[in-house]
């Protein structure tokens, strides 16, 4: 099972046969109807429902576990006649590692632009759903693209090159081209309307959800793992990419700050997660932790095992977000399902996720995010109202309303 600094994806679908025949195949599956969680309208027409799942399932960032989640709750629906298709197997061996993941992404844009369109022209479906930006330039039926945010518009430097050039060739003729765009906030619908000069009325928001049964107060950290890892209790936990979006070097000197004014003391910044492919910043991160002094206080967890990331959201004395930019925000939501203390960014989709349930700072602002920390760290009764304000909070978002609001998209396109 692959796994993210926090998220992992579940198998949904083949995983394909063999790398020697991969240009040539394509692994799909037709996920069986179960009684859903709306019911269904006997004289309502299903949808037959292509989902792209080819860079979705690839994708280790909250692009990836919304996909899996919405698609776990969509096959449950007796309303769609749901076929998953998977793209190239991921399988390929030989060369160097950016050769192979080069190679790779060539043949899954061809899949995604040529071969795909060409199955749901010979299989009849209704619509398409890409959950994950990529969709094709032409397909015979009505499309819908999920957009989380447009990163790579307001933050070109942070990403690869070629991945910029992609995005800005490809994205706005499939963009104009679909018959809905759905997103997970208010924000990112009026950054989306406005960057692309759309009507909007197509941009669809579903707010995303959170797996209550899995995010919750009681989750306990598997203590094997934690000594494994060096975790100490009484940590502050950042998840998610080594990225520049994600403004850790200032989280970094927030802590450095709390240390030189003796208020850190022995604690630990727990960083869950990993470089992601085609985004930048990593370097900076080691390099701030070496100039800072700072190898004793931090901790480099890497990608974290699925099993692992309730109990130790639900274990830290605070999660820290100060993003610059988010189209939604999934530690926040999952934190305060875990009835962890939030301090975030008030800048982009991060207000509306959290409410009043989490502290609120400038990201670029070192000393006020320290502020914030140490309001949380030091004051037993900050965090009881941002536990009790945020579990409240948690309760507004889960997967049932998304897949029912997402069906509802469906219906307004496909009839």
């Amino acid at each position: 099972m692959p796994v993210l600094g926090g998220w992992s994806l579940p198998e949904v679908s083949s995983r394909g046969r063999s790398a020697t025949r991969w240009f040539d195949t394509e692994t799909s599956t037709e996920l069986p109807a179960k009684q859903g969680a709306g019911g269904s309208d006997p004289g309502m027409k299903r949808i037959r429902l292509a989902w792209d799942n080819c860079f979705a399932r690839r994708n280790l960032t909250g692009t990836g576990v919304y996909a899996a989640r919405l698609l776990e709750h969509l096959a449950g629906e007796p309303d769609l006649a749901l076929e998953s298709f998977d793209g190239w197997p991921n399988t390929l061996r030989g060369g160097s590692s950016s050769a192979r993941r080069a190679l790779q992404t060539a043949g899954n844009l061809a899949w995604t632009h040529l071969h795909l369109p060409a199955r749901l022209w010979k299989r009849g479906f209704d619509l398409l759903h890409s959950p994950a930006f990529i969709a094709p330039l032409a397909a015979p039926c009505p499309v819908v693209i999920t957009m989380h945010d447009i990163t790579y518009l307001l933050y070109p430097s942070h990403f690869a090159s070629w991945w910029i050039r992609y995005m800005k060739t490809v994205v706005p003729i499939t963009v104009r081209s679909a018959a809905a765009i759905i997103c997970g906030s208010e924000h990112s619908k009026r950054d989306i309307v406005k960057a692309y000069a759309l009507s909007p009325g197509k941009v669809h928001v579903a707010p995303y959800g959170v797996d209550h049964q899995r995010f919750h107060p009681a989750a306990t950290l598997d203590p094997s793992w934690a000594r494994q890892a060096g975790i100490r209790e009484g940590y502050v936990l950042h998840v998610g990419e080594l990225s520049h979006r994600k403004n850790i070097p200032t989280l970094l000197r927030a802590v450095a700050y709390l240390r030189s004014l003796g208020k850190w003391g022995d604690r630990q910044l727990v960083l869950a997660g990993a470089k992601a492919p085609g985004m930048l910043g990593a370097d900076e991160i080691h390099e701030t932790i070496r100039q800072l002094e700072l190898s004793e206080s931090v901790i480099l967890a890497g990608r974290v095992a699925d099993e692992y990331l309730p109990g130790l959201y639900a274990q830290a004395s605070l999660l820290v977000m100060p993003s610059l930019y988010e189209g939604f925000g999934f530690p926040v939501l999952e934190s305060m399902a875990s009835g962890t203390p939030v301090v975030a960014s008030n800048v982009s989709s991060l207000p509306e996720v959290a409410g009043d349930a989490a502290i609120l700072v400038s990201p670029d602002e070192v000393e006020g995010l320290a502020n914030a920390m140490a309001d949380v760290l030091g004051n037993p009764s900050v965090v009881a109202e941002l536990r009790c304000k945020g579990l409240s909070r948690a309760q507004q978002f889960n997967w049932r309303r998304a897949a029912a609001e997402t069906i509802q998209v469906y219906r307004s396109v496909a009839g």
